[in-house]
């Protein structure tokens, strides 16, 4: 008996050690995992190489319109679904900020989402992305590879905060997995997006086009505080199914051929009444049932349409 128990485990260890295709990577989680350690040390060594953009500096170039970019042709060959996730993966990147906290005076690498879509270094992610934390004492903008590689950012090329988007240039070695950028995407189309939701690494989730919206992306207190006259930008937003988090902020959305459609932008959750068909009256019973947590009806996952990042390229 002990040695059919003693092959047993043999067996079921070769079956988890083959669990998925070759090539699959498997992410760390729980106690003890840092999947930010190895790049801590790297931005710690670029930053004192001053190989890094300051955060100072790309504030500033954040009020660049417009760049001049060629963008690969959109694509038309279907991929399969393995070709999709590998397309995802391949082409998005981590960017954020290595900064000083002026809170806790302590180092933190704070990364959301962004894709590539040159090969020779241009990123596209949210403007939002790139903005400073609130409690950074002094920081540099950076952005790292799936494979935990810190790619230094060169210069924020163009920003748009009225249509949360934006283009950086980054130096790297190797040639990036550029998406194609596509406007041909109606509500039914399928569409996929790979993102790291709530710090949980390589999320891939499919959903469908809802429908497409054109509204503000700055709040009323926001607008209030532009010049006078000022055009407050209404980008078209595309509305899906596809499931992402905070944290998955500038990741790219793509299509069946692996272009990209749009971005992460927000997040709108629709809460429960706390008392449905109720009149709300005074007393004990009401403030128990009003201090219920809300269920969750809906959530709402708003993405940026590609043609936002488009226009931030002149047209050659």
């Amino acid at each position: 008996m002990k040695h059919i128990c003693t092959l047993f485990v043999l067996l079921a260890g070769a079956a988890a050690a083959h669990a998925q295709a070759p090539g699959v990577p498997v992410y760390a989680e729980g106690r003890g995992a840092r999947p930010n350690a190895a790049l801590m040390e790297q931005a710690k060594k670029l930053q004192g190489a001053s190989e890094l953009l300051s955060m100072t500096k790309a504030t500033e170039q954040a009020q660049r319109a417009q760049c001049d970019l060629a963008l690969p042709a959109a694509e038309s060959k279907p991929l399969t679904a393995r070709e999709r996730w590998q397309r995802a993966r391949m082409a998005h990147l981590r960017v954020g900020q290595f900064y000083l906290c002026s809170k806790c005076d302590k180092w933190h690498l704070d990364l959301a989402g962004g894709y590539a879509i040159t090969a020779d270094g241009a990123v596209a992610t949210c403007a939002h992305v790139i903005a400073p934390p609130p409690n950074m004492k002094e920081g540099w903008l950076v952005v790292a590879t799936e494979e935990d590689v810190l790619l230094p950012v060169t210069e924020v090329l163009a920003c748009n905060i009225g249509t949360d988007s934006a283009i950086l240039r980054v130096k790297s070695e190797q040639p990036l997995t550029a998406l194609p950028l596509s406007l041909d995407v109606s509500p039914g189309d399928s569409v996929w997006c790979f993102s790291d939701p709530a710090g949980k690494r390589g999320y891939f989730s499919e959903g469908i086009v809802s429908r497409f919206v054109k509204r503000s992306f700055m709040r009323k207190k926001e607008a209030d505080k532009l010049p006078e006259g000022a055009t407050v930008a209404k980008p078209v937003w595309l509305e899906t199914t596809t499931d992402w988090a905070p944290g998955s902020s500038g990741s790219a959305l793509i299509d069946q051929f692996g272009n990209g459609v749009g971005h992460v932008s927000e997040i709108q959750t629709v809460l429960e009444d706390p008392l449905p068909g109720r009149k709300k009256k005074e007393g004990a019973a009401t403030a128990a049932a009003s201090s219920q947590p809300l269920g969750t009806q809906m959530v709402f996952h708003h993405a940026i349409g590609a043609a936002e990042v488009r226009a931030l390229v002149r047209k050659p």
